[in-house]
């Protein structure tokens, strides 16, 4: 297993007061954003401060002008928090590799797989609305806790009569993900797009929202770890043995564990 990272934590007077590259990420859980934000900047071996975020820390709030995580910054520079803003200053910045492909049709295979994944109202953003669902309906037997749910619900648009079109949004992204890595697979490609590229650390890190890992390699908070094992069981099941074979094969090969959470 890989266990090179690049990652150095700070309290956010030390992180403001820093130049270079810092990062406002999620702490104790292993937020498939904030994973996948730190999966691209260790992949490519680029050092960075961070800093554990919590929504209701006005100091951390206050310095990364956001109410949501990851925020990356660098030096003076306006902070970015959307995963294509992040990336592209993650090839700006070098580092090891790149992790965008030359080829113009390749790229947007990259781009427009990554944003089903990542994007508003995509495979990960629906996979939350039904667990807030859960967890507001079983008062947190499944899903996340009632608390918890019910933040992030009002946060990203939660309503009851939502919650099919999420599932049907999870189920159909998960069959164009698997499918892409079995024409991979067909083409004797290691990698979603051929060569290691963004795209297999962002299907690497959004997996941990429907098959976690172990607690030894991902120690998040107790609290959280049965929303991230109770997802519904139709929507577990759509997670090919194909995808976790990558997601396992990524953090073997170039991922960091145990997570630093």
């Amino acid at each position: 297993m890989a266990e090179r990272s690049n990652i150095q934590f700070v309290d956010v007077d030390e992180a403001q007061q820093a130049r270079g590259l810092r990062m406002a990420i999620m702490g104790g859980i292993p937020s498939p954003w904030s994973e996948a934000a730190k999966g691209i900047f260790d992949v490519k071996e680029i050092s960075y401060l961070a800093v554990r975020f919590a929504a209701r820390d006005e100091k951390v709030r206050t310095w990364t002008k956001s109410h949501n995580a990851p925020v990356v910054l660098f030096d003076d520079e306006s902070p970015r928090t959307g995963w294509a803003e992040i990336l592209a200053l993650a090839e700006r910045l070098g580092g090891r590799v790149s992790l965008v492909p030359d080829d113009g049709e390749t790229r947007v295979r990259l781009f427009g797989l990554a944003h089903e994944l990542l994007g508003e109202g995509g495979i990960l953003w629906s996979a939350r609305l039904i667990l807030v669902h859960s967890g507001l309906t079983t008062n947190g037997q499944s899903g996340f806790p009632p608390r918890a749910a019910a933040y992030l619900g009002g946060k990203y648009g939660y309503a009851p009569e939502r919650v099919a079109s999420a599932r049907e949004r999870v189920l159909r992204g998960l069959r164009l993900l698997s499918e892409a890595l079995g024409a991979s697979r067909r083409r004797g490609d290691d990698y979603l797009l051929g060569g290691l590229s963004a795209l297999d650390i962002y299907v690497a890190a959004a997996l941990a929202l429907f098959v976690p890992l172990s607690p030894a390699v991902c120690p998040m908070i107790p609290a959280m770890r049965p929303a991230f094992e109770s997802i519904d069981p139709v929507v577990r099941a759509a997670v090919s043995p194909e995808l976790l074979g990558h997601r396992d094969f990524m953090y073997e090969r170039h991922l960091t564990l145990p997570i630093s959470l």
